[in-house]
């Protein structure tokens, strides 16, 4: 029997390998109907600003143009901020930032007060007559108690650095945490959000590996986020994820604005401690 089959074998995949076993299939897409998208981020003493684009297909070309902007920036748009029996009107206007760089097509002339527990509502009307609403509240400020660096015992020329903040321990708080490496302009050497719970005390550290010289400058930004937003970079993490694995499940974006026109993305206030330190024995 085993003979026959050491016979049989090598005959069915000569078969095998003699057929044709592909077949082109055509798969018709529904048209894709590109959603506005809406980057509304308020930093106190900063002016009121917000960037409005529209999203892209999958599979719709992403070319970085003359026409890039023309393409992707959602003008047109009636935009207000209300609070504390104010409101401000953006202008749609572009604007830019540096350091690191930030895009705005929508910017008012008022700045943003630091008024912990201030609630803001956004408004916005599309050209189209469909409207886009969300609310922030401004979070206290959450400081960086202390920067410690810390020589490695076996290689005395590398250090690591550890960074402390109090948490207050009444209330369920998020964290986003950013390291960079010389100046806001370098690639974050890490960039990840947290909750409380990764800690049994109010002292919540955040560390580095022993991968610093004597010299090296790095900078800690510690943001104190909402809840929407924590959930937001979350669901915007897991979609980057989904897009890079085939067999993985589709991720919703989980946004915080609302309205007609299925609109995507945040609106929320950026409250951070920062601190730059230069590493010494």
């Amino acid at each position: 029997m085993v003979s026959l089959l050491k016979k049989i074998f090598p005959f069915s995949l000569l078969l095998l390998v003699a057929c044709n076993l592909t077949k082109d299939v055509d798969v018709v897409l529904p048209e894709y109907d590109r959603q506005p998208v809406v980057e509304c981020y308020l930093e106190p003493g900063k002016p009121f600003r917000m960037l409005l684009s529209e999203s892209y297909s999958f599979f719709d070309p992403f070319n970085l143009d003359s026409n890039f902007l023309q393409n992707t920036l959602l003008d047109s748009a009636v935009v207000t901020i209300s609070y504390d029996g104010k409101t401000e009107t953006l202008a749609n206007q572009l604007s830019f930032e540096f350091s690191p760089l930030k895009i705005f097509n929508y910017t008012g002339t008022a700045v943003v007060p630091a008024t912990t527990g201030m609630e803001y509502t956004l408004h916005i009307i599309l050209p189209n007559g469909k409207e886009i609403n969300a609310q922030a509240v401004m979070l206290p400020k959450t400081m960086i108690d202390s920067v410690k660096v810390e020589f490695s015992a076996d290689a005395d020329t590398l250090a690591r650095v550890l960074t402390y903040i109090n948490d207050d321990t009444t209330q369920d708080n998020y964290y986003r945490r950013m390291l960079n490496y010389s100046s806001l302009d370098s690639t974050a050497a890490q960039d990840f959000i947290v909750n409380d719970r990764i800690s049994q005390t109010s002292l919540i550290a955040f560390g580095t590996g022993y991968d610093l010289k004597e010299g090296d400058t790095i900078i800690n930004t510690i943001f104190h986020i909402s809840k929407p937003y924590y959930d937001y970079i979350e669901s915007v993490q897991l979609a980057v994820a989904g897009n890079a694995n085939p067999f993985a499940q589709p991720s919703p974006i989980k946004s915080n604005v609302s309205g007609s026109g299925n609109p995507v993305g945040v609106f929320t206030c950026l409250v951070y401690d920062r601190d730059t330190t230069v590493v010494h024995k």
